[in-house]
């Protein structure tokens, strides 16, 4: 009876400390553009704000085989199109510019999210996600669960995709990404309202090394 509880004890205490330190600087760096990113509340929020200048973004430290990534995310107030407020795994290219990519995209800032995979190939497996809230008004949670057979994409916990990759097919190492920018073919930005503005917290991984 003394050691189930003391298991018990042991088994709490380390899921309190596996879902507490959520801080930035733990498993993340600055990718590009560190003048328009802010790390606030003592590392567990960061701001990325994009401007006619230039957009941010940061990067996990290491690379992934496999493992479950979340986010925590608020998108900008401003309504524009054109700006892209992301949150994806990555790996780097192969000779011919193929790669690996599992994404969530906002499209604009008008509430649109979209999928995508990318499996050694260019991708073009899009798909949109109807959210039944305002991104903008709030803190909502997206999740990446990659497994060498399968990924799940969730929106507060709920399943919202699920992609079965090909048999015996291998992925190759992804890093996490999350970045804002803008591209046209989103839409055009209103660049009258910058800087747009949005929110990172909740800073979770639990992945599988590749070494």
């Amino acid at each position: 009876m003394g050691i189930a509880r003391a298991s018990l004890i042991l088994l709490v205490f380390v899921v309190v400390v596996a879902t507490s330190d959520e801080v930035f600087d733990k498993y993340y760096q600055p990718l590009w553009g560190a003048d328009h990113m802010n790390v606030t509340d003592q590392g567990k929020e960061v701001q990325l704000r994009i401007d006619t200048s230039s957009g941010s973004g940061f990067k996990s430290k290491q690379e992934y085989c496999s493992g479950v990534f979340r986010m925590q995310i608020k998108i900008s107030e401003k309504i524009t199109g054109g700006v892209i407020t992301s949150f994806y795994l990555i790996s780097g290219g192969g000779a011919n510019g193929n790669h690996d990519e599992i994404d969530f995209e906002f499209l604009g800032t008008n509430g649109t999210l979209q999928t995508n995979v990318f499996a050694n190939d260019e991708g073009h497996r899009e798909e949109l996600v109807k959210l039944g809230f305002n991104p903008s008004a709030d803190f909502h949670t997206y999740e990446l669960n990659w497994s060498a057979k399968k990924i799940v994409f969730k929106v507060d916990d709920k399943t919202v995709r699920t992609f079965n990759y090909p048999v015996n097919y291998k992925s190759r190492p992804l890093h996490v990404e999350a970045t804002v920018w803008n591209v046209s073919w989103a839409g055009t930005v209103d660049w009258s309202k910058a800087p747009f503005t949005s929110y990172y917290r909740g800073f979770y991984i639990n992945g599988t090394s590749c070494k």
